[in-house]
């Protein structure tokens, strides 16, 4: 899980963003859950790069969720339309979970 707090926005944070999600797929982390609860502004620079972590996690056959996002963070999600691609829970335990609950309940193809 990657916990956000203050801006998201184009510059020193996307680029902080980007070295965390490199080290996750070093480490081959791919299913994780971005924590937006204590982020306190989004601008599209940031946006961008979440779109782009969430690209590099399913090309790496891995997920991505968001938990916490509410006000301003949750309007720029639905007004971009990134809400529809975007698994978006109230709290990372129940975006944490989806992972597991999606694993169990996708059939194998055979």
């Amino acid at each position: 899980m990657l916990e956000l707090g203050g801006p998201l926005q184009m510059g020193v944070e996307c680029k902080q963003l980007e070295r965390a999600f490199d080290q996750l797929l070093r480490d081959g982390q791919i299913s994780v859950v971005l924590d937006l609860s204590k982020l306190s502004k989004l601008d599209s620079g940031g946006l961008g790069k979440i779109v782009n972590c969430f690209s590099r996690l399913k090309t790496a056959g891995g997920a991505l969720c968001l938990a916490g996002t509410t006000g301003m963070i949750d309007g720029v999600l639905k007004l971009a339309r990134a809400d529809r691609f975007l698994k978006s829970y109230a709290t990372a335990r129940e975006a944490a979970e989806s992972f597991s609950d999606s694993s169990a309940s996708s059939p194998l193809a055979s």
